[in-house]
């Protein structure tokens, strides 16, 4: 019996011993296949960069003159839709995180009359076009500012506000127009002024002077100021300026933009010769010693009127400006790409039926079925304006804009 209890114990024990062996085993593979991190190991996190990115599409002058007024008019209802003089170029105004353009007519009320050239007067229902097809904010400092006299000024300022489209360079009050606009867009900001050299000799009333901002360079100044303060990314400044139907700025223009760039102007943008003039960048040097890449255009031409001469220059040429801007992490923001979409205005009567659009690059002349005479001239401004803006640049296209200024 001793002997039984015996080998069954060294069996037990064979058992134990294996067993043992065996986890042993597993232990030193587990080891082996993850070891264990020691506290002296740094564990490396990449975190991504924040990139902020903000589309901005800007425009000229848009107008509305009486053949405009005719092609809107519905006399079944009586009413006016301006929708088909922007269906074509929707797409591209609809598509910017920012889309700003220069609102060269009133909103005086149908009591007053619409009316085109030389005071204008328009239906509001143009503003709800505007609105619709994708603009954001509106200059209205400009020479037809008064066409509608003051009353005109803040009953314009009024539609826009119900309509919801903000807008710069006219005011309803001393309040308001000491204000700075600001506006912040998928984390960059940007502060806007607008202002004009004149009314068209309709006087701005004295006790009203806060009505529309006219050039003067030490306001200008005061306001870029006033502007910094705000710690904005960009200072964007529009100017209604120069002579009308001419290719180039004038020396008065040159010194301007000089000065506000040297009082701290970031962009900017130049409106009514109705014709296109040169852009250019610029390097800026700020008064801490930093280099910025500044940006301007003299005149963006007209971007819808009935405005039409031969190619000497073309008033119905305009373009649709794009500017990239981009910011990483809490980096200096920069203009990343800058490019344009060369635009014309199809003028045409068919059968009676007048037909007032805005064209730009993106249809073919089968689409459009334009007559051979208008497509001459589609193609004839569309090369005028690349050359007029690029010079002896390479030609570069994406996307329908054409690149003036890419940061590699």
């Amino acid at each position: 019996m001793k002997n039984v209890f015996f080998t069954i114990n060294l069996l037990f024990m064979s058992v134990l011993i294996a067993c043992s062996a065996q986890n042993k085993i597993q232990v030193a593979s587990t080891k082996t296949d993850n070891p264990v991190q020691t506290s002296t190991e740094k564990i490396i996190e990449q975190v991504e960069p924040r990139v902020y990115s903000v589309k901005m599409r800007v425009v000229g002058d848009i107008m509305v003159h009486k053949w405009q007024l005719w092609e809107a008019y519905d006399k079944s209802n009586d009413t006016y839709n301006f929708n088909r003089e922007f269906d074509l170029i929707k797409p591209f105004l609809y598509d910017a995180d920012i889309t700003i353009g220069n609102l060269e007519t009133t909103f005086g009320g149908k009591e007053r009359g619409y009316s085109g050239y030389p005071r204008f007067n328009s239906p509001d229902s143009l503003g709800n076009t505007l609105k619709e097809v994708g603009f954001d904010i509106l200059t209205t400092s400009n020479n037809h500012s008064m066409d509608s006299n003051a009353k005109g000024v803040i009953r314009t300022l009024d539609v826009l506000d119900q309509i919801g489209i903000e807008h710069v360079g006219t005011y309803r009050n001393q309040n308001e127009s000491e204000k700075i606009k600001l506006k912040t867009v998928n984390g960059i900001s940007f502060a806007f002024l607008s202002y004009t050299y004149g009314t068209n000799g309709i006087p701005i009333p004295k006790e009203q002077a806060y009505l529309v901002n006219l050039i003067d360079v030490e306001k200008i100044k005061s306001d870029i100021k006033k502007a910094e303060d705000m710690n904005p990314d960009f200072i964007i400044v529009y100017l209604h300026f120069g002579q009308e139907y001419q290719r180039y700025p004038n020396k008065n223009q040159n010194k301007i933009v000089d000065e506000i760039f040297e009082a701290g102007a970031d962009v900017i943008l130049g409106g009514h010769p109705h014709v296109i003039q040169p852009m250019e960048t610029r390097e800026l040097i700020r008064e801490d010693g930093t280099k910025e890449t500044g940006f301007l255009i003299y005149s963006l031409g007209n971007f819808i009127s009935s405005q039409r001469t031969p190619l000497d220059p073309p008033r119905d040429a305009g373009i649709i400006l794009n500017l990239d801007f981009e910011k990483i992490n809490d980096e200096k923001a920069i203009i990343k790409n800058i490019s344009f979409m060369p635009t014309w205005v199809q003028f045409s009567n068919r059968n009676g039926k007048r037909i007032i659009r805005i064209i730009g690059d993106n249809v073919s002349n089968e689409e459009l079925n334009l007559t051979q005479g208008e497509i001459n001239r589609l193609e004839s401004t569309r090369s005028y304006t690349i050359k007029h803006l690029l010079g002896e640049k390479e030609v570069k296209k994406d996307n329908n804009f054409y690149i003036y200024y890419l940061k590699e």
